[in-house]
């Protein structure tokens, strides 16, 4: 997070919504890539495998479209900086570093999920 100027502030929260963008992306693409492979004659271990990844990218949707709706409302309080008391800045600026650690994480967990579907793929297709 930056030092807290309502500009700057912004421009982050627009970034946010872009990495999510990308996040979502990325797990369709995965989502493509499962529907490829369930086309397949497969084995019942595959199949526990591939509803195991299934589960992991509808979990990952969720924290994603949770993530966005938060993205949504914190720009919502920025645009009302303005308008803002001391204590209710503090709140925004406290909600926006939370945000910022939970972007960290929705990022890092996409990509343990990005690596173990991508060995998983590696290891199955090729």
């Amino acid at each position: 997070m930056r030092n807290g100027k309502p500009g700057e502030l912004i421009a982050d929260n627009e970034n946010w919504k872009n990495e999510l963008k990308v996040l979502e992306d990325g797990i369709i693409r995965f989502k493509t890539k499962l529907a490829g492979i369930l086309e397949a004659d497969l084995q019942l271990y595959e199949l526990e495998q591939l509803e195991y990844f299934q589960n992991k990218f509808l979990k990952m949707d969720d924290q994603i479209s949770l993530l966005r709706h938060e993205v949504r409302e914190q720009l919502h309080l920025l645009q009302q900086l303005s308008q803002s008391s001391g204590p209710q800045l503090k709140k925004i600026l406290d909600l926006q570093y939370r945000l910022e650690v939970k972007m960290i994480i929705i990022q890092g967990n996409f990509d343990l999920l990005s690596s173990e579907f991508s060995g998983y793929l590696q290891k199955t297709c090729s």
